[in-house]
């Protein structure tokens, strides 16, 4: 056996690699192609992305050779990263009633969660009396008295409280004061804007939810200081098809009018930053959202020291949460997958807080199972990928210290853009940032139905025969029942007098002492809200929320609505010739053809043309893929395509190909359609289930 010798100096057996001989080499590979074409990609943010980054990328960038806890915080905003603070395990458990919360809350804090976050369901964020939609979209909390059974047993002085209560925030805030509850650290985030983008209506004049959001930070720093109160929730944008560069220049424009509005009102800026949460969603793009959370850090840190803030104001808070934008309903078990990618971007990226949603949150409510599997992702990532002991685990990586500064310049400069227009109220109301939104969600559909843009089970690699998950709405009939006599005893165990005082006051004065003591004098939280809201409503469209795959979605629904009295329409594929002269062809159109739900027959092989034609007239096959190579086509695809129109006319006849030159020629036997590269998947199965009647 050889023994290498100490003195083996690899590196002096190579020449040292350099720039001008790997493009070279690269170019001689391309065969004349462009390389910007052929090896260059193009993100959703127009960035470039090059095959290969070096030293030099990062030659000349701004805070390149920063520190972690040094400004302008890129790299982490406590020099000790995670290490001694590490990012909390905050999972969402939108169980409908208090109680149901309650139990979940404490069962999953005993199994690793470290963090506790109580979503309002629709009626409780609006201000509203609970309705006929109760519990939807959370849990229904419309009380101090509510409040103590959902959070009853956790102790709060060790685990961290987050509360998502939309309009009712601070109403919520003095609800916590009166019922006794002192969490020492956590949010109760008010964050008008927020909440008129999403729900096209707050229930009062913005000049009073301004007025009350001041109160409200003032008076958080008094009673929970260890709170933050100013919220700045952009994670809408995403559902709303939004890029990575509009979500950090829409946490701008958000933070930029929050501290002008409650600069203009009091609150001095430094209070109005260090309370601040900004709320992200994250996407599926593993680099890009690493990039944008160092990127987020470092825009936020130069906005408030424009804003005259400084020291730990300019530290970035950043709570993130997987988004039902890239969340699938078919093949739902792959979202355990997004769900690890995202969240492994998301920590090292540096997050401080982390909601993991379960793989089947598209169908409603989670299953203990569901629930544990969220919650050990992150756990995962933590005591078994130990990416808490790794200060920046990012940093060096020149990709990404590339994207983070072309995140960065792109994200100011929409800032700007959205400035100079007025700020994000007047986007908002004149409707440019629902219609930019509009189109970024329409080049995501885009690009997923010419399968530019891949997700697993949907557009590619589909299963059709997947057992659907049974969908789990809550009970709003029983959560309305519950949630009305718990207003009810309110409103009965409550000295009506003294409460209508109070609520009179808090018509004159508006503090949140006078919101308090009413609270405490027995008002529920939406006759509060009707006493502060005195102006009419702020109204405008909001945007326009969904999911990347809600077109796939629909194939699979009408394809289930019709085989309930149908049998499964059938695909034969008419394979002509040998193996290798169909093979690859028809394996590209099955796949491309899984999405539809059809039976596809790829058990047959022709020699002719009438032969493969007689065998789909003979099957009553509802579509036929003719399969073979261009230069078979000239004569196959006529006398195919003439006779299964002859002796079926409903047939749809598919060709595996596209020749530009003989395209009219062949509709003209009849055939139907291409299956090709630049196909546009999404429409072609849309026009293959309306022909056959899938669609109804």
């Amino acid at each position: 056996m050889s023994k290498l010798s100490k003195d083996l100096n690899l590196q002096a057996l190579f020449e040292k690699p350099n720039q001008e001989e790997w493009m070279k080499l690269t170019e001689k590979v391309l065969n004349g192609a462009p390389f910007e074409k052929k090896v260059v990609t193009k993100t959703l943010e127009g960035i470039s992305l090059q095959p290969v980054y070096d030293r030099r990328t990062v030659e000349g960038h701004p805070y390149a050779d920063t520190t972690p806890g040094e400004f302008p915080y890129i790299r982490g905003t406590a020099a000790t990263g995670k290490i001694l603070n590490s990012w909390e395990i905050c999972q969402a458990l939108p169980y409908p009633s208090p109680e149901e919360f309650n139990t979940a809350l404490k069962e999953d804090l005993a199994r690793g969660q470290d963090s506790a976050l109580l979503i309002l369901d629709e009626d409780g964020r609006k201000g509203e009396e609970p309705s006929a939609q109760a519990g939807t979209g959370g849990t229904a909390i419309h009380s101090p008295a509510d409040l103590k059974v959902a959070l009853d047993g956790v102790n709060l002085t060790e685990v961290p409280l987050h509360i998502e209560a939309g309009s009712a925030a601070p109403v919520v805030a003095g609800a916590l004061k009166a019922a006794g509850l002192t969490p020492v650290s956590g949010s109760v985030c008010s964050d008008p804007l927020a909440a008129l983008a999403v729900e096209g209506v707050i229930p009062m004049d913005l000049t009073e939810a301004r007025d009350l959001q001041a109160g409200h930070v003032a008076w958080m720093a008094e009673n929970f200081p260890g709170l933050r109160s100013v919220g700045v929730d952009v994670s809408w944008s995403v559902n709303a098809g939004g890029n990575a560069v509009t979500e950090l220049a829409l946490m701008l424009a958000s933070a930029a009018e929050n501290f002008r509005e409650l600069t203009a009102r009091g609150v001095d800026i430094q209070l109005a930053a260090s309370k601040s949460m900004v709320k992200f969603a994250i996407g599926s793009d593993y680099f890009m959202e690493v990039a944008k959370f160092r990127a987020a850090r470092g825009l936020w840190a130069h906005l408030v020291k424009a804003c005259g803030g400084e020291g730990d104001a300019c530290k970035l808070y950043q709570f993130a949460g997987t988004s039902a934008w890239q969340q699938t309903k078919l093949d739902p078990y792959v979202n355990l997958l997004r769900a690890t990618s995202q969240g492994f971007s998301a920590v090292v990226g540096g997050v401080d807080a982390m909601r993991l949603d379960p793989f089947d949150a598209p169908f409603g409510l989670p299953d203990t199972f569901s629930r544990r599997i969220a919650r050990n992702i992150q756990l995962v990532l933590r005591h078994e990928a130990h990416l808490n002991e790794v200060v920046d685990p990012a940093g060096g990586s020149w990709t990404i210290e590339n994207l983070t500064q072309e995140l960065s310049a792109r994200a100011w400069a929409k800032f700007q853009e959205i400035e100079k227009a007025g700020g994000l109220l007047v986007s908002l109301q004149q409707g440019t940032l629902q219609d930019d939104l509009k189109e970024q969600m329409k080049k995501q559909h885009t690009l997923l139905a010419q399968r530019r843009l891949i997700k697993v089970g949907s557009n590619q690699f589909a299963f059709p025969d997947e057992k659907k998950l049974p969908l789990r709405a809550p009970d709003c009939a029983s959560t309305l029942k519950g949630a009305q006599a718990s207003v009810d005893a309110v409103k009965a165990n409550r000295d009506q007098a003294a409460m209508q005082q109070e609520l009179s006051h808090l018509l004159n004065e508006g503090s949140m002492e006078t919101m308090v003591n009413a609270i405490a004098k027995g008002a529920t939280f939406s006759e509060v809200i009707s006493v502060t809201g005195q102006m009419q409503s702020a109204r405008i469209n909001p945007v326009v929320l969904g999911t990347l795959t809600a077109g796939y979605e629909d194939l699979r629904e009408d394809l289930e609505a019709y085989l309930a009295d149908h049998d499964r329409p059938t695909i034969l594929m008419a394979q002509m010739g040998p193996v290798k002269q169909h093979k690859i062809r028809s394996d590209f159109s099955q796949e491309f053809l899984k999405p539809s739900g059809f039976t596809i027959d790829a058990s047959q092989s022709f020699d002719s043309a009438a032969e493969a034609a007689a065998a789909v007239i003979a099957a009553k096959a509802e579509v036929t893929v003719l399969c073979s190579t261009d230069d078979t086509y000239p004569d196959l695809v006529p006398e195919f395509a003439k006779a299964v129109k002859a002796g079926s006319p409903d047939t749809v006849v598919l060709l595996a190909g596209l020749l530009p030159d003989l395209t009219e020629e062949f509709k003209a036997a009849g055939v139907d359609d291409f299956i090709h590269l630049k196909a546009n998947n999404l429409d072609l199965l849309k026009d293959l289930h309306a022909t056959t009647g899938v669609a109804q």
